[in-house]
């Protein structure tokens, strides 16, 4: 039962993974920097990349990256070196924070000969059950692609994170919302009928090997419809979950850069996320308040139907224990 349910989980998660790639909407070529002129002092930037606000009060770029990408990493160090930032922020949460500590290489091998034991244990350090159990599916979902990709995970946050570190006085900023909250958000989101619709495809589902040739695919704004629009004819619940792990999300992150620029003098900040992220930040910086935040931040009550089958195991552990004790003593 355990491991079913860490496979849905990762299953999941892997579908989320591969749907903010799938959101790519322009080629990004390999030598892709070009002079932006929608702004005056601009400097060479990623088609990638995108000025949130460039005036007096504060010069903000946005990075788009794709996910497992090289360029997408050798696209953050050329932003720093032009933007000099003094706050970097990322596409992370707390219980995401370890992927800036990883190393490549010991990844990809440890990937190759995934090892669940120590995967468990080095999650679990200094977090509770629940947030332990979480961070293991995260990194045996993000050993599955490395190992079928080839690439180590998060490797555009981390440069941006080994950047960060040479700039006297430059701070990290973790913008994302806590993961829990997000994947409980999810499900929550979903009638009985349509949480079995997503269970029921999430178990069955048989998702091909990924081929790092060819995610070029999803950087073409009409294969993407296709693929958004056979998903969602397939299984509709995916509409309500993907609003939940993007559009939220998006408001979310554009309310962390926002913070994030009021909290440091004279800001030059550099924002990296994933690249389906980026329209939508571009569409609610600068109009995100504390009150549009604080409802995304909390998990909805239990539907009564969970709560009568939380409930229900509750008691019937509790009859066990007692049923097992009274035998042992009355025979």
């Amino acid at each position: 039962m355990r491991f079913q349910a860490c496979t849905i989980v990762r299953q999941f998660l892997r579908v989320q993974t591969i749907y903010e790639t799938a959101l790519l909407s322009n080629c990004i070529p390999k030598s892709s920097f070009e002079v932006t002129s929608r702004f005056s002092g601009s400097f060479p930037v990623p088609q990638s990349a995108t000025f949130l606000q460039d005036d007096k009060n504060a010069k903000v770029v946005l990075l788009g990256t794709v996910h497992f990408s090289k360029q997408s990493i050798e696209d953050v160090s050329e932003i720093v070196k032009h933007l000099n930032p003094n706050a970097i922020l990322v596409e992370l949460c707390r219980q995401r924070v370890s992927l800036l500590e990883l190393d490549d290489k010991q990844f990809l091998e440890d990937a190759k000969n995934f090892d669940a034991r120590k995967f468990n244990r080095e999650a679990a350090k200094g977090q509770n059950f629940v947030s332990g159990m979480l961070h293991a599916m995260l990194l045996k979902t993000y050993a599955d692609i490395a190992k079928e990709l080839g690439v180590a995970p998060g490797g555009e946050f981390r440069r941006a994170y080994h950047e960060m570190k040479k700039i006297p006085g430059c701070k990290l900023f973790l913008g994302d919302r806590p993961i829990q909250i997000t994947i409980a958000r999810a499900f929550q989101s979903l009638s009985v009928y349509e949480l079995g619709q997503v269970l029921y495809h999430l178990t069955t589902a048989n998702p091909k090997p990924l081929d790092k040739h060819q995610l070029e695919k999803y950087k073409d704004k009409d294969f993407v419809q296709a693929q958004f629009e056979e998903i969602t004819r397939d299984v509709p619940a995916f509409k309500k979950i993907f609003h939940v792990f993007v559009d939220e999300r998006d408001k979310c992150l554009a309310y962390s850069i926002q913070e994030c620029v009021r909290s440091v003098k004279k800001p030059r900040v550099l924002a990296v996320v994933g690249m389906g992220h980026v329209d939508g930040i571009s569409k609610y910086y600068g109009k995100m308040k504390q009150e549009h935040i604080i409802p995304l931040l909390v998990i909805p009550p239990e539907p009564l139907y969970k709560v009568f089958i939380r409930k229900g195991l509750k008691f019937t552990f509790y009859f066990m224990i007692f049923s097992f004790f009274y035998r042992l003593l009355f025979g």
